[in-house]
Protein backbone atom coordinates (compact mmCIF):
# COMPACT_ATOMS: atom_id res chain seq x y z
CA UNK A 1 0.00 0.00 0.00
CA UNK A 2 1.22 3.50 -0.64
CA UNK A 3 2.58 4.98 2.24
CA UNK A 4 0.29 8.24 1.41
CA UNK A 5 -2.61 6.13 1.89
CA UNK A 6 -1.85 3.99 4.73
CA UNK A 7 -3.86 4.76 8.06
CA UNK A 8 -1.12 4.73 10.72
CA UNK A 9 -1.74 5.54 14.34
CA UNK A 10 1.00 6.89 16.90
CA UNK A 11 1.23 7.19 20.46
CA UNK A 12 3.66 7.64 23.11
CA UNK A 13 4.34 7.94 26.67
CA UNK A 14 5.97 11.69 27.36
CA UNK A 15 7.14 10.68 30.83
CA UNK A 16 10.76 11.23 29.71
CA UNK A 17 10.22 14.11 28.11
CA UNK A 18 9.64 16.09 31.37
CA UNK A 19 12.85 17.07 32.41
CA UNK A 20 13.96 17.95 28.27
CA UNK A 21 10.76 19.83 27.42
CA UNK A 22 13.38 23.48 27.68
CA UNK A 23 15.71 21.94 25.33
CA UNK A 24 16.24 24.11 22.28
CA UNK A 25 17.00 21.42 19.80
CA UNK A 26 13.28 20.02 20.65
CA UNK A 27 11.82 23.25 19.89
CA UNK A 28 13.17 23.32 16.56
CA UNK A 29 11.68 20.58 15.53
CA UNK A 30 7.88 22.22 16.01
CA UNK A 31 6.20 25.32 14.25
CA UNK A 32 5.96 28.82 15.42
CA UNK A 33 1.78 28.09 16.32
CA UNK A 34 2.73 25.19 18.51
CA UNK A 35 5.65 26.79 20.66
CA UNK A 36 3.43 29.62 20.88
CA UNK A 37 0.22 26.80 22.74
CA UNK A 38 2.41 25.24 24.64
CA UNK A 39 4.24 28.91 26.09
CA UNK A 40 0.44 30.08 26.75
CA UNK A 41 -0.26 26.67 28.78
CA UNK A 42 -1.06 27.41 32.61
CA UNK A 43 0.49 24.72 33.97
CA UNK A 44 3.44 22.56 33.43
CA UNK A 45 1.55 18.98 33.17
CA UNK A 46 -0.44 21.43 29.89
CA UNK A 47 2.87 22.22 28.29
CA UNK A 48 4.48 19.01 28.96
CA UNK A 49 1.04 17.53 26.72
CA UNK A 50 1.38 19.81 24.24
CA UNK A 51 4.92 19.72 24.03
CA UNK A 52 4.67 15.94 23.39
CA UNK A 53 1.69 16.16 20.81
CA UNK A 54 3.99 18.50 19.32
CA UNK A 55 6.46 16.31 18.76
CA UNK A 56 4.57 13.31 18.04
CA UNK A 57 3.09 15.72 15.24
CA UNK A 58 6.16 15.82 13.78
CA UNK A 59 7.33 12.24 13.39
CA UNK A 60 4.03 11.35 12.22
CA UNK A 61 4.48 13.84 9.31
CA UNK A 62 7.67 12.99 8.71
CA UNK A 63 6.42 9.62 7.66
CA UNK A 64 4.70 10.64 5.08
CA UNK A 65 7.01 13.02 3.60
CA UNK A 66 6.05 16.39 5.73
CA UNK A 67 7.18 18.48 8.26
CA UNK A 68 6.04 21.33 10.72
CA UNK A 69 9.43 23.19 9.91
CA UNK A 70 12.66 22.70 8.34
CA UNK A 71 15.15 24.70 10.77
CA UNK A 72 17.82 26.53 9.26
CA UNK A 73 22.06 26.25 11.02
CA UNK A 74 20.81 24.48 14.34
CA UNK A 75 21.36 20.80 15.12
CA UNK A 76 17.81 20.05 14.27
CA UNK A 77 18.98 21.29 10.66
CA UNK A 78 22.35 19.54 10.62
CA UNK A 79 20.20 16.21 11.83
CA UNK A 80 17.98 16.71 9.20
CA UNK A 81 20.60 16.94 6.23
CA UNK A 82 22.87 13.71 7.72
CA UNK A 83 19.85 11.71 7.06
CA UNK A 84 18.90 13.33 3.86
CA UNK A 85 15.29 14.56 4.89
CA UNK A 86 15.99 18.13 4.23
CA UNK A 87 15.97 17.72 0.49
CA UNK A 88 12.54 15.25 0.69
CA UNK A 89 10.60 16.70 3.37
CA UNK A 90 7.74 19.05 2.07
CA UNK A 91 7.27 21.74 5.11
CA UNK A 92 3.02 22.39 5.60
CA UNK A 93 0.72 24.82 6.41
CA UNK A 94 -1.75 24.47 9.24
CA UNK A 95 -5.56 25.47 8.08
CA UNK A 96 -8.69 25.31 9.96
CA UNK A 97 -11.92 24.48 9.06
CA UNK A 98 -15.21 26.00 10.29
CA UNK A 99 -15.58 24.42 13.40
CA UNK A 100 -11.81 24.64 14.16
CA UNK A 101 -10.97 21.42 12.97
CA UNK A 102 -6.71 21.46 11.77
CA UNK A 103 -5.90 20.97 8.32
CA UNK A 104 -2.74 20.13 6.56
CA UNK A 105 -1.83 22.88 3.65
CA UNK A 106 1.28 24.27 1.33
CA UNK A 107 2.41 27.92 1.84
CA UNK A 108 0.19 29.02 -1.68
CA UNK A 109 -2.98 27.48 0.84
CA UNK A 110 -3.73 24.22 -1.07
CA UNK A 111 -5.47 21.38 1.14
CA UNK A 112 -2.98 18.39 1.10
CA UNK A 113 -4.19 15.06 1.11
CA UNK A 114 -3.50 13.97 4.41
CA UNK A 115 -5.92 14.09 7.46
CA UNK A 116 -4.53 14.30 10.64
CA UNK A 117 -5.68 14.15 14.33
CA UNK A 118 -4.36 14.67 17.97
CA UNK A 119 -5.12 13.70 21.73
CA UNK A 120 -3.67 13.57 24.83
CA UNK A 121 -4.16 12.04 28.38
CA UNK A 122 -2.10 11.93 31.65
CA UNK A 123 1.61 11.60 29.96
CA UNK A 124 0.47 10.35 27.07
CA UNK A 125 -0.17 11.82 23.47
CA UNK A 126 -1.61 9.54 20.18
CA UNK A 127 -1.70 11.07 16.58
CA UNK A 128 -3.63 9.46 13.80
CA UNK A 129 -2.84 10.05 9.74
CA UNK A 130 -4.70 8.68 7.20
CA UNK A 131 -6.45 10.25 3.42
CA UNK A 132 -10.38 10.53 5.24
CA UNK A 133 -11.57 12.45 7.57
CA UNK A 134 -10.18 11.39 11.24
CA UNK A 135 -10.67 11.27 14.89
CA UNK A 136 -8.09 9.58 17.79
CA UNK A 137 -9.14 9.89 21.22
CA UNK A 138 -6.78 8.28 24.18
CA UNK A 139 -7.97 7.62 27.68
CA UNK A 140 -6.23 6.81 31.00
CA UNK A 141 -8.77 4.73 32.23
CA UNK A 142 -11.97 6.55 33.99
CA UNK A 143 -13.27 5.09 37.35
CA UNK A 144 -16.83 5.62 38.80
CA UNK A 145 -18.41 7.37 35.77
CA UNK A 146 -21.70 5.72 36.26
CA UNK A 147 -23.29 9.02 36.42
CA UNK A 148 -21.84 10.12 33.28
CA UNK A 149 -22.70 7.03 31.52
CA UNK A 150 -26.37 7.70 32.47
CA UNK A 151 -26.92 11.02 31.51
CA UNK A 152 -24.76 11.07 27.92
CA UNK A 153 -24.63 8.05 26.58
CA UNK A 154 -26.87 7.13 24.03
CA UNK A 155 -29.68 4.57 25.46
CA UNK A 156 -27.98 0.86 23.81
CA UNK A 157 -25.36 1.92 25.96
CA UNK A 158 -26.32 2.74 28.94
CA UNK A 159 -28.05 -0.61 29.25
CA UNK A 160 -25.09 -2.60 27.69
CA UNK A 161 -23.13 -1.17 30.66
CA UNK A 162 -25.85 -1.61 33.88
CA UNK A 163 -25.88 -5.30 32.81
CA UNK A 164 -21.95 -5.51 32.85
CA UNK A 165 -20.36 -2.13 34.38
CA UNK A 166 -16.63 -2.22 34.61
CA UNK A 167 -14.51 1.04 34.13
CA UNK A 168 -12.41 -0.39 31.30
CA UNK A 169 -16.11 -0.91 29.52
CA UNK A 170 -16.79 2.80 30.11
CA UNK A 171 -13.70 4.03 29.43
CA UNK A 172 -13.80 2.05 25.80
CA UNK A 173 -17.02 3.86 24.86
CA UNK A 174 -16.08 6.92 25.90
CA UNK A 175 -12.76 6.84 23.50
CA UNK A 176 -14.84 5.75 20.85
CA UNK A 177 -17.09 8.65 21.40
CA UNK A 178 -14.70 11.32 21.35
CA UNK A 179 -12.90 9.53 18.26
CA UNK A 180 -15.92 9.77 16.45
CA UNK A 181 -16.75 13.40 16.70
CA UNK A 182 -13.36 14.81 16.66
CA UNK A 183 -13.41 12.56 12.85
CA UNK A 184 -16.83 14.09 11.99
CA UNK A 185 -15.46 17.40 13.06
CA UNK A 186 -18.58 19.37 14.36
CA UNK A 187 -16.89 19.71 18.24
CA UNK A 188 -19.00 20.41 20.85
CA UNK A 189 -22.46 20.85 18.86
CA UNK A 190 -23.07 17.47 18.61
CA UNK A 191 -24.63 15.36 21.70
CA UNK A 192 -23.20 12.61 22.90
CA UNK A 193 -26.50 10.15 23.52
CA UNK A 194 -27.37 11.35 19.28
CA UNK A 195 -25.20 8.51 18.49
CA UNK A 196 -24.25 4.54 19.28
CA UNK A 197 -20.58 3.70 19.34
CA UNK A 198 -21.65 -0.14 19.93
CA UNK A 199 -20.95 -1.51 16.37
CA UNK A 200 -17.81 -0.32 14.56
CA UNK A 201 -19.67 1.21 12.12
CA UNK A 202 -21.69 4.41 12.42
CA UNK A 203 -23.35 5.80 9.35
CA UNK A 204 -19.97 6.68 7.25
CA UNK A 205 -17.56 6.41 9.51
CA UNK A 206 -15.77 3.04 11.25
CA UNK A 207 -14.21 2.71 14.66
CA UNK A 208 -11.36 0.42 16.29
CA UNK A 209 -10.46 0.32 19.58
CA UNK A 210 -7.35 -0.74 21.64
CA UNK A 211 -6.13 -1.38 24.97
CA UNK A 212 -2.63 -0.49 24.56
CA UNK A 213 -1.65 -0.65 28.09
CA UNK A 214 -3.31 -1.83 31.22
CA UNK A 215 -5.10 1.38 31.88
CA UNK A 216 -5.03 3.13 28.76
CA UNK A 217 -7.35 3.33 26.12
CA UNK A 218 -7.20 4.05 22.52
CA UNK A 219 -9.39 4.97 19.66
CA UNK A 220 -9.67 5.55 16.10
CA UNK A 221 -12.34 7.08 13.89
CA UNK A 222 -12.70 7.35 10.26
CA UNK A 223 -14.75 7.74 7.09
CA UNK A 224 -15.00 5.68 4.36
CA UNK A 225 -14.19 2.30 5.04
CA UNK A 226 -13.12 -0.28 7.82
CA UNK A 227 -9.76 0.20 10.17
CA UNK A 228 -8.60 -3.08 9.32
CA UNK A 229 -4.29 -4.48 9.73
CA UNK A 230 -4.01 -1.47 11.58
CA UNK A 231 -2.51 -1.88 15.13
CA UNK A 232 -1.36 1.62 17.08
CA UNK A 233 2.74 2.23 17.37
CA UNK A 234 4.26 3.56 20.08
CA UNK A 235 6.81 5.90 19.64
CA UNK A 236 9.77 6.75 22.12
CA UNK A 237 9.56 10.57 21.17
CA UNK A 238 13.47 10.75 23.48
CA UNK A 239 15.19 8.81 21.28
CA UNK A 240 13.34 9.91 18.03
CA UNK A 241 14.55 13.53 18.79
CA UNK A 242 17.41 13.33 21.04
Amino acid sequence: MDKQKKLRVFYSDISALRDRSDQPQLWEFLCCARQQKIKQCKNEDDRLRAFGAGLLLEYGLRQYGYTQTIPVGSSAAAELEQTGQTRSLQQVRFVYGENGKPYLGTGQGERLPLMFNLSHSGTYVAAAFGTEDIGVDVELMRTGKQKIAQRFFAEDERKYLEKCWTDEAFTGIWTRKEAYIKAVGTGIAMSLDSFSTMEEQVGEYYLKTWNVKRDVWLSVCRKGSAIERCLPEKIALEQVFL
